[in-house]
């Protein structure tokens, strides 16, 4: 995939597909690629791995997350949301400032410095 290759009116034909990105994950050691990874694997430049993954996030593959200065990407089922939230977790049942279904937010001292209540 030679990023030199021009098409028909001169211009740098795309020789990375869509496709090739997601192959990517395949190949990388872990859950998480970069778009380094992507540049080094495909032999393209970083702003086109960039924009392929950008591509694939847009249509529902991918989800992004910036960590220490880079951006990661990991694959995600299309048909959810990568940052989804579960209307039935029992979280959205709690009152707002409780602590579930124990007492330490009361009691902090007493858990703390191990003494009992009545």
């Amino acid at each position: 995939m030679s990023k030199d290759e021009r098409d028909d009116t001169g211009r740098y034909a795309e020789s990375v597909t869509l496709d090739d990105v997601l192959g990517v994950f395949a190949t990388v050691d872990g859950p998480v690629v970069t778009s380094g990874d992507v540049a080094e694997t495909l032999d393209c430049s970083r702003e086109t791995a960039r924009r392929k993954l950008r591509t694939l996030e847009e249509q529902g593959h991918l989800a992004s997350r910036k960590t220490a200065g880079r951006v990661v990407w990991w694959r995600i089922d299309g048909t959810e949301s990568a940052h989804a939230v579960d209307p039935n977790d029992p979280f959205w049942s709690f009152e707002p400032g409780a602590s579930g279904e124990s007492d330490v937010s009361e009691n902090v001292d007493a858990v703390l410095y191990g003494e009992r209540s009545a």
